[in-house]
């Protein structure tokens, strides 16, 4: 056999193979396509999964901010009634202390800075 003829034996049987593959894929078509599909379902599957924990997550996250908040205003409303007990007890010292953070602070801005 010359290089030609083997060239064209090749090509012979690679269009034979090709020809039997389609054949094969138009026969198993539906197969194929449910193959496919359940394939693709897995992965949408996980998908769907990983949004639904991620929106436990950021529930379960807010639930805690909020119980933060809470605990946060709880603790400054102590801290004001506090401070507004100790200012009735002793009024001056607060008076004098806010004079002069007022002295301080007017100084400190009113100075000119070259």
């Amino acid at each position: 056999m010359t290089v030609e003829t083997q060239n064209r034996t090749s090509n012979t049987k690679i269009s034979e193979a090709l020809e039997l593959l389609n054949e094969a894929a138009i026969e198993k078509k539906d197969e194929l396509k449910g193959l496919m599909t359940n394939k693709y379902a897995h992965i949408r599957e996980a998908m769907v999964s990983g949004l639904e924990r991620s929106k436990d997550f950021i529930k379960s996250n807010q639930e805690l901010a909020q119980e933060a908040l809470a605990k946060g205003q709880e603790k400054a409303k102590e801290i004001a009634s506090d401070v507004d007990k100790r200012v009735h007890k002793d009024p001056w010292v607060y008076i004098a202390g806010a004079a002069v953070a007022s002295l301080v602070l007017g100084y400190l801005m009113g100075s000119s800075r070259k």
